[in-house]
């Protein structure tokens, strides 16, 4: 019987563990050299973010904007984009549920769905407040952004003036 349910669900867990292998052809790990046309946008002791032309793409036939890809030791392992409308997040949201399964749901105050986690390596959000129709689409490539939360540790743990208790 136990064979039996785990055929069964055989399929469930290997459409929710594709994952998506990068973003838009920019392989998980890749170097900034393999993007073309690279212009920073932010950049911090840890991390630099990027975006090629006008920072305009296509996720499932759905126009997405403000894309920045962000590298850490020269590795690609973050992308975010905006979208605008019911119709993107219904159409990303329609294109996640087929292609990485049925989201776990985010803890936030707009709508939030979540694929992925430390045990697939890779974490999807897609998120969209109803109150002002727009949303976003993150892709987090989670062995490189674990090293720069490590990274980061020392100087979060320093204390800074008004920062609180």
């Amino acid at each position: 019987m136990k064979f039996f349910l785990l055929l069964l669900l055989c399929p469930l867990m290997a459409l929710a563990t594709d994952l998506p292998k990068g973003f838009n052809g920019m392989p998980w790990g890749a170097p900034l050299a393999n993007l073309p046309n690279a212009q920073k946008i932010a950049e911090s002791k840890l991390f630099q973010c990027h975006r090629s032309g006008d920072g305009s793409a296509t996720v499932a036939n759905t126009i997405v904007s403000n894309v920045r890809l962000c590298f850490a030791g020269d590795r690609f392992y973050f992308a975010q984009m905006e979208f605008t409308g019911r119709l993107a997040y219904e159409q990303l949201l329609a294109h996640g549920k087929s292609g990485w399964g049925e989201p776990k749901p985010g803890q936030r105050f707009t709508d939030a769905f979540v694929w992925g986690g430390p045990e697939q390596g890779v974490y999807v959000e897609l998120e969209f407040s109803k109150i002002d129709d727009r949303g976003t689409l993150v892709y987090v490539y989670l062995p490189v952004y674990k090293e720069t939360q490590e990274a980061s540790k020392p100087d979060r743990s320093k204390l800074r003036p008004g920062s609180g208790f």
